[in-house]
């Protein structure tokens, strides 16, 4: 086996750049196709111009990556198996990275539907939209509100694109469903500015025990979690609910009556009054509370146009910015 030289100095950043694209291309064509002859006709090339690539390339690392033998054989070194990995992995990044440029390139038409769910950052999502649309406004959206639950039914019979919301805790996804978590949220408790309880500065949960709660009817995980917090607490739980899935209904509720809501923080900022802030209140209270994890949600195997994957784009990279990375 050939062996570098331990006096031989290090390979510098400006010798990392001189390899080329196709020196890498053709050393992993030469030891996937077991010669310098079948790599030379696989790739088009004469096999004397794929030898001095593999020189050259050689040259760059500081030391044999092929082994050549009698009988046009030829395997890899020590060496060339270590970098084998690395080579592969560079053509495939740079073949994705034409491949989404181009992807890119070809979002000025169609059509996309989207899935909003309750953890959406309501600010985020409007700002992406608005970057999309002025820069594709021939792209026709279509934006579908309600819970991540009723929304991944949706994308899993194929009739929204994907969606931005969360799995709860402990569900078990749809066979296939691909989340790419953005950024996590904890529900809060929220009422109506005059509710009874917002005259606390430090409010107990038994404080909270003899009000009627405000649940969503298809997701009955969320009272499940409110009544164990009470008895997690030593608590009776509370007895007076009412299930609801008719938002402007309910927002009417809420603020006619001193009933409580349990929701994200993002759910409880998209209902303002005439002067743009929100007309239900948070109550300074830690519990009942669900951990949500804002994502994007889409099907794997199952292909974006390039419209919806330029949305998403804008997407990740709003919230990269707003939230940071998780």
């Amino acid at each position: 086996m050939p062996k570098k030289s331990p006096a031989e100095p290090p390979i510098t950043k400006s010798q990392i750049a001189d390899i080329q694209y196709k020196q890498l291309q053709r050393f992993v064509a030469i030891i996937e196709r077991g010669g310098l002859a079948e790599a030379a006709k696989n790739l088009g090339i004469t096999q004397q111009a794929l030898g001095i690539s593999l020189a050259k390339l050689e040259s760059i690392v500081g030391t044999t990556l092929v082994h050549r033998s009698r009988g046009n054989q030829t395997f890899a070194t020590e060496y060339g198996e270590a970098f084998l990995p690395y080579a592969r992995s560079q053509i495939s990044g740079m073949e994705q990275a034409v491949h989404h440029l181009h992807s890119l390139l070809g979002a000025r038409a169609g059509k996309v539907e989207i899935g909003l769910g309750e953890t959406c950052d309501v600010e985020l999502i409007a700002q992406a939209l608005r970057v999309f649309h002025e820069q594709r406004p021939d792209v026709e959206l279509s934006l579908i509100e309600d819970y991540s639950e009723v929304l991944l039914n949706q994308l899993v019979e194929g009739r929204i694109d994907f969606l931005c919301g969360s799995i709860s805790t402990g569900d078990t996804a749809p066979r296939g469903v691909v989340a790419e978590q953005l950024y996590t949220l904890r529900d809060i408790v929220v009422a109506r500015a005059k509710h009874p309880v917002m005259k606390l500065k430090r409010p107990k949960l038994k404080d909270l025990q003899g009000y009627t709660w405000l649940v969503p009817r298809r997701r009955p995980s969320d009272w499940h979690a409110i009544r164990n917090a009470f008895v997690s607490a030593g608590l009776n739980a509370p007895e007076r609910v009412i299930r609801s899935d008719a938002p402007v209904v309910g927002t009417q509720l809420m603020l006619s009556n001193d009933f409580l809501l349990m929701t994200s923080p993002a759910m409880a900022e998209r209902t303002y009054d005439s002067r743009h802030r929100p007309i239900l209140r948070r109550i300074n209270i830690d519990k009942p509370t669900v951990t949500r994890h804002a994502s994007l949600i889409s099907m794997g195997g199952r292909k974006l146009s390039p419209a919806a994957e330029a949305l998403m784009d804008d997407i990740r990279r709003l919230a990269l910015e707003r939230h940071g990375s998780d």
